[in-house]
């Protein structure tokens, strides 16, 4: 198995099963709002308390390059907005 596919199957596993309809903290917050908007375009929800603050910063990395695979915007503002939210709601 090359490295790209166990990193897809990790991401993926790590995915499975989400909700699209889950509730997050900070509901109102841009940070929350931003998440919901952009992290429901290729797969379910996942809450922020199922990682921590280093894991969510990893993930955020393979999925800034997911997304430039597919041809997705993910500018720095947000994504240190997301990252931000993140860390605040981590585990």
């Amino acid at each position: 198995m090359t490295r790209r596919t166990a990193t897809l199957v990790l991401v993926i596993g790590l995915f499975w099963g989400c909700s699209m309809t889950q509730t997050v903290p900070e509901p109102e917050s841009p940070g929350a709002k931003l998440y919901l908007k952009k992290c429901t375009q290729c797969h379910g929800l996942p809450g922020p308390k199922r990682h921590t603050a280093e894991q969510w910063d990893h993930l955020l990395v393979m999925m800034e390059s997911f997304m430039g695979e597919k041809g997705l915007a993910f500018p720095v503002e947000e994504k240190k907005l997301i990252r931000d939210y993140l860390h605040r709601n981590a585990r």
